[in-house]
């Protein structure tokens, strides 16, 4: 008796994956948590870029610097970081990152929670219309409303004037 459960590589080209605008960066996953049980995505991101500082109690994430340079905070100091590092960030640990170079840069990420970054992206990202331009879409989201999405998969994002 023969069975055919054989699975095969799944190919994704340079220019794949769904991309989307948050929060004046772009993200393009390139493993979905949820449908692969993997996250991986790539951010492109503008100088000075970046998000605000965030603490994950569930999760650990990790970046590749591709190309670039960054400066990442973790808890009160910077560290800076520049094409072929890597950053390993424990949960607890408050940080966030900046792109600090003159260049847009580019950050190869993960998380160990699949599907909790996609979502908070999926719900306060805007589509990528147009791959040829850097132009983020314009206005301006509401902050405390991103906050509450962002808490609801373990992203606690600290804003301006709260904690």
């Amino acid at each position: 008796m023969s069975t055919n459960n054989q699975q095969e590589i799944s190919y994704l080209p340079p220019e794949g994956g769904e991309t989307l605008w948050v929060l004046g960066d772009q993200v393009t996953f390139k493993a979905d948590g949820e449908r692969d049980g993997l996250t991986l995505f790539v951010s492109t991101i503008p100088p000075g870029g970046g998000p605000p500082p965030h603490v994950h109690y569930l999760q650990e994430e990790a970046h590749y610097v591709l190309e670039g340079t960054f400066s990442f905070l973790s808890g009160n100091e910077w560290i800076e970081a520049r094409a072929g590092s890597f950053l390993w960030i424990p949960r607890g640990v408050r940080h966030t990152f900046r792109n600090t170079g003159p260049e847009t840069g580019r950050l190869f990420s993960t998380n160990t929670l699949p599907g909790a970054h996609e979502r908070w992206f999926r719900h306060v990202g805007v589509p990528l219309t147009d791959r040829a331009s850097f132009q983020p879409p314009p206005g301006s989201p509401d902050m405390e409303e991103v906050r509450s999405l962002a808490a609801r998969e373990d992203i606690h994002l600290e804003l301006p004037g709260r904690v």
